[in-house]
């Protein structure tokens, strides 16, 4: 049986661009894609049962069961965070440690052969199920271009979850000019400056920007922009050594209290005292790789698995479970109420999305992590420079 799920594990591991693998980001793409897939799929199983609010709507009036499960949306900010730490983290490294500095050309190579693939093939297998096709044409070909919420203001409603991939993707573009912060000289200055630039960003958007701003602007960059800012401090601190296993029992306590305090944010919210999540987020990471407990739950081979799958659990989620739930709900008895109905469905659903997610994984999202997939891209990419010297004489003797 151990070579079984030795076999699995093999199958399922990430591929990384670098030789590097910290298991403590995996883990927490694990804490981050869970709180999503029991938000979507609660929602779900509520929508069968008449409701038409969505998400924090129908969390905010409806019992603390429900109320809780609401909170699942904070799983997209720790996703900015923690691309904000792996797409800086090259960049920290060079300016700190002296490191290579990362190739400009070979960096956007990267995000192009590794993110696009499976998110169009997701989008449209999407589109194509629809069956809506000049209806949603102009939702599809913007949202090709990761440009749907500019265009039309709202989330794609091909699959509303990928307004968040839209906002990663104008990070990524912006990425090698932001960490432009790592060549400030004088660590405490340059960690204070960043400190100031997460709170006041945050404390803007959500004390002004989100509640007063036009409502276009919701979702996009300028309102997620504290927490990506937020990874690029971890990586500073984890590039300098600050940030490291120490495996002191009282950041187990820290990411514990932070967790708790995102939930609470999230559910039951603070107010204006809501700016501080990013700063929570960035608590909840340290503590999972300066605790204990935290860092060891976190490095669990099935947890850094299904954390590792979590780019094909979140774009797929949607359309598995639309297809799954008119049998999945079968299971859940007609006499509960929403709030425990809610409950026993995920108990269900999110085992049969994460299960779902693993072939999907293998097959459509893999072999474009260094496979396959995405040498064949980069090798007819290699191409086209070649081909159009190649046109270039040509063209000038027609033309004489």
């Amino acid at each position: 049986m151990s070579d079984v799920f030795r076999w699995i594990w093999e199958k399922l591991s990430r591929v990384t661009s670098s030789r590097e693998f910290i298991p403590e980001v995996d883990g927490l793409r694990f804490v981050a894609i869970l709180p999503v897939l029991i938000l979507h799929s609660s929602a779900n199983i509520l929508i069968l049962r008449g409701w038409t609010a969505f998400e924090r709507d129908w969390g905010q009036h409806h019992g603390r069961i429900l109320r809780a499960v609401s909170t699942g949306a904070i799983g997209v900010p720790i996703f900015f965070v923690i691309s904000g730490f792996i797409v800086s983290l090259p960049f920290a490294r060079h300016a700190l440690q002296g490191a290579a500095a990362p190739k400009l050309g070979r960096y956007f190579l990267r995000r192009l052969t590794r993110i696009e693939p499976p998110y169009i093939l997701a989008l449209t297998a999407m589109y194509l199920f629809t069956r809506a096709y000049w209806h949603l044409l102009p939702d599809f070909l913007a949202g090709l271009f990761y440009l749907h919420k500019i265009v039309f203001g709202t989330s794609n409603p091909i699959n509303v979850v990928t307004w968040s991939l839209e906002v990663e993707v104008f990070f990524y573009l912006l990425a090698p000019w932001l960490t432009r912060v790592y060549r400030i000289r004088g660590d405490a200055g340059r960690r204070l400056l960043q400190l100031l630039l997460i709170g006041l960003s945050s404390y803007v958007v959500h004390g002004w920007l989100i509640p007063h701003g036009p409502p276009r602007l919701n979702d996009t960059l300028l309102t997620a922009i504290p927490f990506f800012l937020a990874g690029m401090l971890l990586a500073d601190l984890y590039a300098s050594g600050v940030a490291r296993r120490s495996g002191r029992i009282g950041w187990d306590f820290a990411a514990a209290g932070s967790g708790i305090g995102l939930v609470y944010a999230a559910g039951w919210e603070w107010g204006r005292l809501y700016w501080l999540t990013p700063l929570m987020i960035m608590l909840l990471f340290l503590g999972s790789i300066e605790g204990r407990a935290a860092n060891w739950f976190l490095c669990l081979r099935p947890v850094t698995i299904v954390g590792g799958m979590c780019y094909t659990a979140y774009l797929w989620h949607i359309p598995l479970l639309i297809v799954a739930r008119p049998y999945l709900s079968k299971l859940v008895p007609h006499g509960l109420e929403d709030g425990p109905a809610a409950i026993v469905f995920c108990l269900v659903a999110v085992p049969v999305l994460i299960a779902a997610s693993a072939p999907l994984f293998y097959f459509v999202e893999k072999p474009f992590m260094n496979g396959p997939g995405s040498r064949y891209i980069e090798k007819v990419l290699g191409r086209i420079p070649e081909a159009l010297r190649r046109r270039k004489p040509v063209a000038s003797g027609v033309a004489a």
